[in-house]
């Protein structure tokens, strides 16, 4: 690698870099004299300073001083002061500008180094005395050190003496100069003497008056520098390429002498000068033009406090400084004396080793093997010693002191474990047992001991020296390797294991051994580390940074556990060693611009190979207890780091991203670096210098800015585009990680250290906004779009919600800064803050700035987000609107500044902040920011999507407004047109809409209960939805409006609703019915019906529930029928709360006697009918509710009937009277007697229904008191009167009197007749009767009725008597076999009077409803008994077989006029009908063909009560007689046409909002058979539609033939197919029709209609003409009728294919081309399953296409035109592809189909391909010849079937 600038900022040494040569340099091979040689070149650089400034100009030599120059200017001494330049970490570099002499500072500073070098020298000395001079050891060491002493090794000093010495010093004479010795001499050692000795060189030295060039007498080599003898600080540096070089002392006598006579320079200046004087300069007066705006005076404290504070900081920090600096001087101390020890320990173990041939390493050396050999390395104990100096003194930054050499000699003894251990086989098997893994555990001291020595590798290498040979690219690589092999030997297989049964086999054998396994994470996890600190400081390899790349980005993606018992090492352990890889990958994006694409492409293609439940995984903890992902982190950190300005000129040197999109290069600035005229602008104030320092900053900024925008586009824009196209469930995850990210980035939206989320998710936003509003996109990506909009608008909702939240902790805070933050956010409330306001020096902005300050270097993640959150401020301010001024000058020359270093300089005179301000202040500035501005236009889409075309949008669009309501109710009061929205959308036609309103309505109401009122309505019609779902939530919504709502009116209305669903066709939804009355009614009472003692708030309790069932019973009359049977349901053994249920009903009953009663206070609130009428629902519920002592209190209300409002006040008390007497035989009988009598006085005063009541009730009470007497003479008399009157001819003047009279005199016979047995009382009416000579009592009622039937008799008294006589037949069935009984009935049933129809037929009803009773209960009885039950009519009484005679009777003669009448209208007389059709379809009187299809027809009615009776009677008969049903089908679907036609007068096959298939139930019934049913079904149905073209009837008007096939054809386009293969079925079917029939029909279209005959297409083929060019006029002469005959059959087959193509668009089934040329078979398992409707496809088009074809019949030239169209639609195949010019054909040629093909390619023309199945079409009479060469095909259409598919699809 080519070594590379230095880099400029704060660092002790300049970036070193690795050689790609792995060749050591130097290193030290002798004893320990080499290692004092290395201590004593451990002199620290010194740089310039002023001094050496000063002294330049004036010349000193042997203390001799020149006169003085002239003073330096400032701008002349500033260049050498050091504040010139950046302020370094390290006081050392830059001394303290002083003018005096500097004390010298000895090579070795310390007692301790003294005596270590002293005996590494006496060492020496005794082995020189101890063998006379000839000692091995220290003549090697010699012969070691005097290379280093030759003359072109060491720095030769040259003296320049002065111009003119004003004093010589005194010579020495010769003499002294050859006797005396020098001082030096005497005090040097044996060693020092022999080196002197062996040694020679000396300085070249001048004399005044001679040259400088004067040569030494005898040369000397060089020798290491005396450690006596102080290093001059003030000698002029060395250049950087050279490491400086300590002056040589001389060793001969003449050198020494010679020598010794030259002095420091400037000795005599520095004594002669004041010790406290400081340099001088001259500053120069202000120039004629100054103006006091070009200089900037600093901004004094604001207060004296201020001032005494910073004095003492000063103070604190000057000590500090020293206490540092001795710290630093004893790490540095502390690491020499370790490297000393290791190395002689080293020496002293080769000597030994070399003596004795044997290992002897004192402890601080193992022995490792290699496949080069065995050698030493460093002990474990001292690698942890040696890690720990190391780290200390990096950290004070004293590293640099030591040589090169003595740390690569370090990293040399460490490579051999690095070696070993990247050789050791460490890997895990998961068949391992006990023993291996013990064998497993000794080879991981090996793997231990190489990452110990790794890290202490990687530790001198993050040192931050400058020299290449500390930077082993080989090393690191074997680094590298012993890292990966780690990792995915047996680290990752280990986190992969699972405590489950399928991936326990490495857990639990590995489980005993989890700390040695945690220890090796553990040092793993230090050494990454390492590795990404060198990432972040030197310039790498390629090879090494792909290498690192690749490793970590495997390492982020590895699945860790989701709970500790799964985790073998631990979740966070892992976690630990995950967050250094992404330390590392941020590293060198940082670093390496170039290398930023394929870290976005590896990280962003690696996130669908993550696992489901990783990919939800949030094991990532921010410091507010969050937890994101580990990518979400890594991509935010990415951003943030784009801004940086430092990256972003590294950038423009390096070449531009391809993933960034780049259309021209940021602009250059200058990158710490202020020019004069920068300094010049500061407290300018003028108008001008502002916008240039505006201008300046914006272009910094915008730059900055810009960059990290581009890479967030970048990764928004790969999660988009993918997401798009893939499901949120399948193989492709990404929508799912979309959502994911998305919520992560929500998540962090509110903290300072992650300020790109906001840029991120205002990326996304851009881009799902473009989504939802163009209509390009389709309803997938629409949808998409809008549910993250939402959520986007939710998190701004929860943003602000919060930051409302949390301002309120600042009420008890008076800080100014407290207060402005709670001012501007009621600005920003109240939408009147202006975001300018933020912009300034004391807004929020810069308290995030200074929150954000690294508090170290190593902080990469806080430097990233500052720098960041920088350049935004930076933007907003250059491109805001900022009062001009100084304040703002300064601040925009501040932040330029501030991006350009990427530092922040923190003001002293900012005040404290407290947690929960800097987050205000940080959610203040991205509120003001452009995401969250956006949260307007966000709701507006969703609310505009609401109305969108699309059913899965609008549904969407409901689902996220809802969401954003969650967050934020304020919205109903900000947005009012979502009301309006939500009660459109509730009426939509799509039940998905109406569902997903349903659920918004149910936020809106539970966020403002006062909306009730408003949208219950809406609610209330949805309870009675078609969709089961829908009803069911607005079941549930309006149970929870209930529950809130106290209102008695709302209540009922609730109520009612609910007690309809009941009866619901659904069980599901009636059950639901029955729980929520459970839940409403029954479960709030049950405590206080379980009391001992009745309570005031429970008897209010009762009495609110009575109010509100007496106000639901008032709302509607069918209410009380189905509040009887839900009572009886919940008092029923069925239920789980019976007893609780029955002690509340009793309480109620309880509480309404006591309410009508009580005649002074409640009463006035409840009227005693409607309480009546209650307990009369009760009674019939369950007679077990009420006591005899409250029969008493109902008395008086039967005694005194006068007027017809006693009337129902009597007709409720009979009906109590009626169910409970028979349950109470105890009851008192004298007030049965009194009873009794009052109900045969009012007998003559009743009407029907009081009458049928009263009849009832006197039979029972005739039960106990045994008196049948009386009510025997009362119809004795009637029967009297009746036979009176049967030959009266009711006319006259009274006859209306007369005609009354009669009428109730039938009824009181009819209604005795049917519930009291006289049959025993006959000789009674022989004694009282002597005329009657019969032998049944019944017959002789219904003779004397029977007369008043006649056709001759008034119309009322015809319906009287034969409702009389269907009464008494219900009672006595047998009577229904009398012939005159049954011929008058037949009459009626075949005549035209509906009134008596209806009577009968209720008769009917009513007497197969007491069968079906009495058929259910039988069996019971008898198992209650315990009897064997029987079956049929074996074992049945007499009236039991009556009843069956009868029953059969009335099915097998009258089941035809019944029928009749069910089909001719929709009246009450057809309900009734289909009721006894339903009911003797149920007893299985007929053949199911008799009425099976009258049901299906009558499933189609507008009726609702009509069709779902004929359904449930439909599916019965099918579920029974599915076989015998199967051949009825094809005839009840005719039978529903003409029902449709003649009654309903609607021959539409389907029902709009939704599109439904009118015979939808009938598809719905045959669903539940076979698939072979269901297809030989469909077959039949298709088939019906097929025609024979001749014997269409062209004269009719309108069509027959055309209604039916347009009946059938949208009934097979709208039925709701239960399988894909059903479907498939029902193409295939069409396909056959229109290819058959359709070729015949465009053939004689295209001969009689348009005379083109075989001769013209072949013309046409050679002209170059395709089928579709051919001449399309008609005869002149065209026969009408057979053109009317053609066009109708060219619109049944046209329709036909349109209904196929809506059916492929609507369940997204490929054409048969595409399914031809996929040349796969679908599995059968994919035909079995239900088809799945692609979104935004109804059928509203398809009607519109049909309906427009059947207007072409309305003039001659459309059906010219439909014609014409039809020929081209059989013509022309729009599913075949058409080759490209050049290519051979135009048109794929014509197949046959066989076998399996034939089923899936039929036909053709716009689905499929042509084949020979459709005979003759255009050319019948044969193949046209195939298209010349390079003819391109034209097809001319009008609209083709792919034009209209398109159109299908965004229908």
């Amino acid at each position: 690698m080519t070594p590379s600038s230095y880099p400029s900022g704060p660092r002790a040494h300049p970036a070193p870099h690795i050689p790609n040569d792995n060749k050591y340099q130097g290193g030290a091979s002798g004893a320990g004299s080499t290692d004092l040689l290395q201590k004593k070149m451990q002199q620290p650089y010194q740089m310039p300073t002023v001094k050496n400034a000063l002294q330049s100009n004036r010349q000193s030599l042997n203390g001799i001083t020149t006169p003085q120059a002239r003073l330096l200017t400032v701008d002349e001494a500033l260049k050498y002061s050091p504040l010139s330049s950046i302020v370094p970490f390290n006081s050392e570099i830059i001394p303290a500008p002083t003018a005096n002499h500097s004390c010298h500072q000895p090579i070795l500073s310390t007692p301790q180094e003294q005596r270590a070098a002293r005996h590494s020298l006496e060492l020496l000395d005794h082995d020189i005395l101890q063998n006379m001079g000839q000692a091995s050891r220290a003549q090697k060491v010699l012969k070691d050190l005097q290379p280093y002493l030759q003359k072109g090794a060491v720095t030769e000093f040259k003296f320049k003496p002065l111009a003119k010495p004003s004093e010589k010093p005194p010579a020495r004479t010769s003499d002294e100069q050859d006797t005396e010795p020098p001082a030096s001499f005497k005090q040097l050692n044996h060693f020092a003497s022999m080196l002197l000795n062996e040694t020679a060189l000396t300085y070249k030295y001048p004399s005044p008056s001679s040259s400088d060039t004067a040569s030494p007498t005898k040369p000397v080599d060089p020798r290491t520098p005396d450690p006596q003898r102080p290093q001059n600080r003030n000698q002029v540096p060395q250049p950087r390429n050279q490491p400086p070089t300590a002056p040589s002392t001389p060793q001969n006598e003449r050198a020494f002498e010679r020598n010794a006579q030259l002095l420091w320079p400037g000795t005599h200046l520095a004594a002669a000068q004041d010790q406290r004087q400081f340099p001088q300069v001259i500053v120069p007066p202000l120039p004629l033009d100054a103006r006091p705006s070009d200089y900037v005076v600093p901004d004094e404290p604001n207060d004296r406090k201020r001032k005494r504070e910073s004095g003492n900081n000063n103070l604190t920090t000057a000590t500090q400084t020293r206490d540092l600096k001795a710290a630093a001087d004893e790490a540095l101390a502390h690491l020499s004396d370790m490297i000393q020890e290791i190395f002689e320990a080293e020496d002293q173990s080769h000597l030994e080793n070399a003596a004795l041939n044997q290992p002897n390493n004192s402890g601080y050396f193992v022995t490792t093997s290699t496949e080069h050999g065995s050698g030493l390395t460093l002990s474990p104990a001292v690698q942890v010693k040696l890690d720990s100096t190391l780290h200390k003194a990096i950290s004070l930054g004293t590293l640099g002191r030591i040589p090169a050499e003595t740390l690569s000699r370090l990293q040399k003894l460490c490579e051999g474990s690095i070696a070993t251990a990247e050789a050791s086989d460490f890997g895990l098997e998961t068949s391992w047992g006990d023993d291996d893994f013990q064998q497993w555990i000794s080879r991981t001291d090996d793997v231990e001991l190489g990452l110990r020595s790794a890290r202490t590798t990687l530790r001198i290498m993050t040192s931050g020296r400058e020299e290449k040979e500390l930077y082993s690219e080989e090393l690191l690589q074997s680094v590298l390797r012993l890292l990966d092999r780690l990792l995915k030997m047996c680290i990752i297989p280990v986190v992969e294991s699972r405590n489950s049964e399928a991936c326990t086999a490495l857990f639990q054998p590995a489980s005993p051994h989890r700390k040695a396994l945690s220890q090796l994470l553990y040092h793993a996890t230090k050494v990454m580390g390492l590795l990404a600190e060198l990432l972040a400081r030197v310039d790498m390899a390629e090879n090494i940074i792909n290498a690192v790349e690749f490793f970590a980005t495997h390492v982020l993606f590895i699945e860790n556990a989701h709970n500790e018992k799964d985790s073998l090492l631990g979740i966070q352990k892992f976690e630990g060693l995950r967050r250094t890889a992404m330390d590392m990958i941020t590293a060198i994006f940082t670093r390496y611009p170039d290398q930023r694409s394929s870290i976005f492409d590896e990280i962003l293609t690696s996130l669908q190979k993550l696992p489901t439940t990783r990919q939800q995984a949030r094991q990532y903890k921010l410091a507010a207890g969050i937890n994101i992902q580990l990518v979400s982190a890594l991509i935010l950190r990415l951003v943030q780091t784009s801004a940086q300005a430092s990256l972003l000129k590294r950038t423009k040197e390096a070449s531009t991203l391809p993933l960034l999109d780049t259309d021209s290069e940021p602009e250059a600035h200058d990158n710490g670096q202020h020019s004069s005229s920068d300094e010049s602008e500061q407290g300018s104030g003028s108008q001008s210098s502002y916008h240039n320092a505006l201008r300046r900053l914006s272009r910094t900024a915008n730059s900055l800015s810009d960059s990290a925008g581009k890479s967030a586009q970048y990764v928004i824009r790969f999660f988009v585009s993918r997401a798009m196209t893939a499901p949120k469930t399948g193989d492709q995850p990404h929508r799912h990680l979309l959502d994911i990210f998305c919520e992560d980035l929500i998540a962090v939206l509110g903290q300072p250290e992650w300020p790109a989320a906001e840029l991120l998710l205002r990326a996304l936003l851009v881009h799902l906004v473009e989504i939802a509003e163009k209509p390009k996109f389709n309803a997938p990506a629409k949808n998409m779009a809008l549910e993250l909009l939402g959520l986007m608008g939710s998190a701004i909702s929860d943003l602000v919600a919060s930051t409302r939240q949390a301002v309120k902790s600042l009420d008890n805070d008076e800080s100014d800064f407290s207060g402005y933050l709670k001012q501007t956010l009621d600005e920003y409330t109240d939408g009147a803050l202006d975001p300018d306001e933020l912009l300034g020096w004391q807004g929020p902005y810069r308290v995030v700035v200074e929150h954000l300050q690294p508090n170290g270097t190593e902080d990469s993640q806080l430097r990233s987000a500052q720098a960041y959150y920088l350049s935004q401020w930076g933007k907003a301010v250059a491109n805001g609107n900022l009062q001009a001024g100084g304040k703002a000058e300064k601040l925009a020359i501040q932040l330029r500044r501030s991006l350009s270093t990427s530092q922040w300089i923190a003001s002293d005179t900012s005040e404290a902040t407290s947690n929960v301000q800097i987050r205000l202040a940080y959610v203040l500035t991205v509120l003001s920011m452009d995401f969250c501005k956006q949260f307007d236009r966000v709701l507006k889409i969703l609310l505009d999507s609401i109305s969108s075309e699309q059913i899965t949008v609008r549904t969407r669009s409901l689902k996220s407004v809802t969401h954003m309501l969650e967050k934020d109710p304020t919205l109903l009061d900000r947005a009012r047109n979502v009301k309006v929205l939500l009660m459109k959308c509730a009426s939509d036609r799509s039940s998905m809409v109406r569902d997903s309103a349903l659920m918004l309505i149910g936020k809106c109401v539970l966020l403002r209960p006062a909306l009730e009122q408003e949208f219950c309505k809406s609610v209330l019609v949805l309870s009675n939805d078609s969709a089961v779902g829908v009803r069911k939530r607005a079941m549930k919504l309006l149970k929870d409006i209930y529950v809130r709502n106290t209102t008695q009116g709302l209540r009922a209305a609730i109520c009612d609703t609910l007690l309809q669903r009941i009866r619901d066709i659904d069980k599901s939804v009636s059950d639901l019915a029955r729980q929520t009355f459970e839940d409403i009614w029954m479960s709030p009472l049950c405590t206080y019906a379980e009391a001992a003692e009745p309570r005031v708030q429970a008897r209010l309790s009762l009495l609110a529930q009575i109010g509100i069932i007496v106000k639901t019973l008032q709302r509607s009359e069918s209410a009380s029928s189905i509040l009887v049977s839900l009572i009886k349901d919940l008092l029923s053994a069925t239920s789980k709360s019976a007893s609780g249920n029955f002690k509340v009903c009793k309480a109620l009953v309880a509480t309404a006697f006591d309410t009508m009663i009580d005649t002074v206070t409640e009463n006035e609130s409840y009227e005693q009918r409607d309480l009546l009428r209650l307990l009369t629902i009760f009674a019939m519920a369950n007679a077990q509710l009420f006591d005899p002592d409250q029969l008493k209190h109902l008395q008086p209300y039967i005694a005194n009937l006068s007027n017809t409002d006693d009337l129902h006040l009597f007709r409720s008390t009979v009906i109590v009277f009626r169910c409970v007497l028979p349950t109470m035989p105890n009851f008192q009988l004298h007030l049965l007697r009194e009873v009794q009598n009052a109900l045969l006085q009012s007998v003559a005063k009743l009407g029907i229904m009081e009458l049928d009541e009263v009849a009832a009730c006197l039979w029972t009470i005739n039960g106990a008191l045994k008196n049948t007497e009386k009510l025997v003479k009362l119809t004795i008399s009637v029967i009297k009167n009746l036979y009176v009157s049967k030959n009266d001819s009711f006319t006259g003047a009274n006859v209306k009197d007369i005609v009354s009279r009669t009428r109730k005199y039938i009824r009181i016979a009819g209604y005795f007749g049917k519930h009291c047995d006289f049959e025993e009382h006959r000789q009674m009416f022989h004694e009282s009767l002597p005329w009657w000579k019969g032998s049944s009592v019944a017959g002789l009622i219904i003779n004397c009725i029977f007369p008043f039937a006649s056709d001759a008799q008034p119309l009322p008294l015809r319906g009287d008597a034969f409702n009389s006589i269907s009464l008494i037949c219900q009672s006595w069935p047998y009577q229904f076999n009398q012939e005159h009984i049954s011929n008058a009935f037949k009459k009626v049933l075949v005549g035209d009077e509906s009134d008596l129809q209806n009577i009968v037929l209720s008769g009917f009803r009513d007497f197969f409803a007491k069968q079906e009773r009495q058929s259910e209960a039988k069996p019971e009885e008898s198992v209650d008994e315990g009897k064997e039950a029987t079956n049929g009519k074996l074992g049945a009484s007499m009236t039991a077989s009556d009843s069956d005679g009868a029953s059969a009777l009335i099915a097998q003669r009258f089941l035809k006029s019944v029928l009749h009448i069910a089909l001719a209208s929709q009246d009450t007389s057809a309900l009734t009908a289909t009721e006894v059709i339903a009911s003797i379809n149920r007893q299985g009187l007929v053949h199911p063909k008799e009425s099976g299809p009258a049901l299906v027809a009558l499933e189609t009615s507008t009726n609702t009560a009509i069709a779902d009776i004929a359904f449930q009677a439909h599916r019965n008969l099918h579920q029974q007689h599915e076989s015998m049903f199967e051949r009825e089908y094809m005839k009840a679907i005719s039978e529903a046409f003409n029902y449709q036609k003649n009654i309903v007068h609607n021959t539409l096959g389907y029902t709009s909002q939704p599109y439904t298939s009118k015979l939808a139930a009938m598809f719905d019934v045959i669903k539940t058979s076979k698939g072979k049913y269901q297809k030989k079904f469909l077959s039949g149905f298709c088939a019906k539609v097929d025609f024979e073209p001749n014997k269409l009837n062209a004269e009719a008007d309108p069509q027959p033939a055309l209604e039916f096939a347009r009946f059938l054809i949208e009934n097979l386009a709208f039925f709701d197919y239960a399988h894909v293969d059903d479907v498939l079925h029902a193409i295939l079917c069409m396909e056959k029709i229109v290819s058959g029939t359709g070729s015949g029909i465009a053939h004689s279209i295209s001969t009689e209609i348009f005379q083109m005959k075989i001769d013209t297409i072949m013309e046409d083929g050679k002209d170059g003409r395709g089928q579709g060019q051919h001449s399309s006029t008609a005869k002149d002469d065209v026969d009408p009728l057979r053109l009317r005959q053609l066009t109708n059959g060219s619109i049944i087959l046209s329709c036909l294919w349109e209904a196929r193509t809506f059916l492929r668009r609507l369940y997204g089934l490929p054409s048969n081309q595409q399914r031809r040329e996929s040349k796969t078979k679908t599995p059968a398992k994919d035909l079995n399953k239900a088809p799945s409707r692609v979104p935004g496809i109804s059928g509203e088009r398809l009607a519109t296409a049909i309906a427009d074809k059947f207007r072409s019949l309305e003039s001659h030239q459309t059906m010219l035109s439909q014609c014409r169209d039809f020929v081209e639609l059989m013509s022309v195949d729009s599913e075949v592809k058409v080759a490209s010019e050049g290519e051979e054909g135009g048109v794929e040629r014509l197949q046959t189909p066989s076998g399996d093909e034939e089923r899936e390619v039929f036909m053709p023309a716009s689905g499929g391909s042509r084949t020979l199945k459709r005979k003759g079409s255009v050319s019948a009479a044969g193949t046209p010849q195939k298209q010349k060469r390079g003819a391109r095909p034209s097809f001319k259409r009008k609209q083709s079937a792919k034009s209209m598919d398109d159109d299908y699809e965004s229908d």
